[in-house]
């Protein structure tokens, strides 16, 4: 396989791989290295001091999580999760300002901020990633979204004629997406097989193609598979953090878990949940009892 092709086959590798990091970082609500505008709200700047913010629909650009960044300050463009914003969810504004009460954002192509809106002050604990500003001007990779949301569309579609088929909820649900990627699996690598064991003249010719472009299709359903399993993985890492709890100490009992009699020890119970893209059941976690002096 000459340069030319190893080239080609690594850009086609490259786009396969920012696509994937993309559907799965819109799905479980955590941006993964790349996100994309789905609104035009930050599209046709106000005034031309919101031109370096400019990001047209469907538009990606490098997400940087919050947890490798300083603390965010008015120029960036920030993900956050909404509470009023349309309805609620991930959403791409700028930071015009900071407030005591928290953080003032924008949408570069409305007449007013988020809060004039009716949305809370962002605090920092709901930014998750930040877009990534070179020169001053945030940088954008035209289109890339819209693929993604295409994709999306057909496995919502598909989603929901099986979900009709078979009489069932589970498959709007995240286990539901699981199966539908697994079954696409099975049925492209029967296709495969079925490709690779016929017979004749038909198969000296693929096996010729085979040899002259280097490519096994193999390798490529692997390579695939690891880039959803480290997407996957890197989606639950990366928005981990510490969880803090305070117990107090007093000198009356209380029906309170929180506050216990000095001198007495109380069992708290605290539940743990997985926000992932693999779910797992709600569990509670056994905490050590605290003895309060």
């Amino acid at each position: 396989m000459g340069w030319g092709r190893k080239i080609g086959f690594g850009i086609q590798l490259f786009v396969l791989f920012l696509l994937v990091l993309l559907f799965i970082g819109s799905y479980v609500g955590q941006p993964i290295l790349v996100s994309y505008v789905e609104t035009d709200s930050m599209a046709n700047p106000q005034t031309s001091e919101f031109e370096p913010y400019e990001m047209d629909v469907g538009d990606g650009f490098v997400a940087v999580p919050s947890e490798l960044t300083g603390e965010p300050e008015p120029g960036d463009v920030v993900v956050f999760e909404a509470e009023e914003i349309q309805g609620g969810g991930l959403t791409t504004h700028l930071i015009v300002d900071e407030t005591d009460a928290g953080y003032v954002t924008r949408g570069i192509s409305n007449p007013f901020t988020d809060q004039d809106g009716g949305e809370p002050h962002v605090r920092e604990p709901q930014i998750k990633a930040e877009a990534l500003q070179v020169g001053g001007s945030v940088t954008t990779i035209p289109h890339l979204g819209t693929a993604v949301m295409g994709i999306q569309s057909g496995i919502d579609s598909f989603q929901q004629w099986l979900a009709v088929t078979f009489d069932t909820r589970m498959f709007y649900e995240t286990q539901g997406l699981a199966m539908v990627i697994f079954a696409l699996s099975i049925m492209l690598y029967i296709a495969d097989l079925i490709l690779s064991s016929r017979s004749g003249p038909d198969k000296d010719r693929d096996r010729q193609k085979s040899r002259e472009s280097g490519i096994q299709y193999t390798w490529i359903i692997l390579a695939c598979a690891a880039i959803i399993m480290i997407a996957a993985t890197a989606a639950m890492i990366v928005p981990g953090g510490t969880d803090e709890m305070e117990i107090l100490s007093a000198e009356f009992d209380s029906d309170d878990p929180e506050i216990i009699q000095q001198g007495e020890t109380g069992d708290v119970p605290r539940f743990a949940t997985n926000d992932g893209y693999i779910l797992t059941d709600r569990e509670a976690n056994s905490f050590e009892s605290k003895r309060c002096a």
